[in-house]
C-alpha cells in the first residue's frame, strides 16, 4: 500500500482507522487502503514510526555529509603543465 496522505481517522470501537491516500494516474487523490491499529498499540506505533524516520533521516544526513566531503576530497589541483 502507497501512502501519500491521510483521509478520514476516526476512533470507534477501540480500533484507530486511517484512510490511506495515494495519487492516481489521473492526479486526484485516492483510497489506497485503510490502517487499523488496536487502541492499545496507538502510542507504540506513533512512536515506532518517528523513531524509524529519525533514524534514516539521520542516515541521510550522514550520507550527504561523507557525499560532499568526498567530492571536496577529490577535487584536482590545478596542473601546472609548462609549454616549452
Amino acid at each position: 500500500m502507497l501512502l501519500e496522505g491521510l483521509g478520514k481517522v476516526s476512533f470507534v470501537n477501540g480500533i484507530l482507522r486511517i484512510q490511506a491516500l495515494a495519487v492516481a494516474a489521473d492526479g486526484n487523490m485516492k483510497e489506497s487502503g485503510n490502517i487499523e491499529i488496536p487502541g492499545n498499540m496507538v502510542a507504540d506505533v506513533i512512536n515506532g514510526l518517528s523513531a524509524g524516520a529519525t533514524g534514516i533521516s539521520e542516515k541521510l544526513n550522514e550520507n550527504a555529509s561523507s557525499s560532499k566531503s568526498d567530492k571536496s576530497s577529490k577535487k584536482e589541483k590545478p596542473s601546472k603543465n609548462k609549454k616549452k
